[in-house]
């Protein structure tokens, strides 16, 4: 029973670990996900075992982000600041990224943050134009442009709720087809 509970518990802090975006915290991320997923498929037998590990894996991927958009969105502090200037380099598929250097003016002697296109710079940033730079004041997430801290959707909140109660019903179903 307490795989039941500590099972999405662990793979929700798998996948908050994963949102620091480094490389050695998300493989060390993963390799706690991996041993926590084999031992449920383990516990559960081979069939609901292999949906317990495939749901749970998709339930860390989908979780991580939404706890990031949650803790943004409710802890995420505001800072007036300005784009000191953009970058742009080619991806490998599809058009071009972009980098925004980005430098707060709420203070004397500012750092300036990068900030990609993933957390709110576009072709559109220009060098000077004032933006609002949202902070997480742990430091354990990077900064994002307000124009990309929306919060918590109503579909990211039901994709994890179904993707944790999928899961948990095969748990089940394993675990009691293996008393019978």
């Amino acid at each position: 029973m307490g795989t039941m509970i500590l099972g999405p518990l662990a793979l929700a802090g798998c996948g908050w670990l994963a949102q620091r975006q480094g490389t050695l915290v998300m493989l060390l991320s993963a390799f706690l996900a991996m041993i926590i997923l084999c031992i449920a498929w383990a516990m559960c037998g081979a069939g609901p075992g292999a949906c317990v590990a495939a749901l749970g894996f998709a339930l860390m991927l989908f979780l991580g982000p939404a706890l990031n958009d949650y803790v943004m969105g409710q802890r995420g502090v505001r800072h007036d600041a300005v784009i000191s200037g953009v970058d742009s380099y080619h991806r490998k598929h599809g058009d071009d990224g972009y980098t925004c250097g980005v430098k707060r003016i709420d203070v004397a002697r500012s750092a300036v943050y990068s900030v990609d296109d993933d957390s709110g710079c576009s072709k559109n940033s220009r060098p000077g134009q004032r933006v609002t730079l949202v902070e997480d004041p742990t430091g354990w997430l990077y900064p994002r442009l307000a124009g990309s801290v929306n919060g918590l959707s109503a579909g990211m909140l039901w994709t994890c709720a179904g993707l944790c109660a999928g899961m948990e019903s095969f748990m089940l179903y394993g675990r009691l087809r293996r008393r019978v």
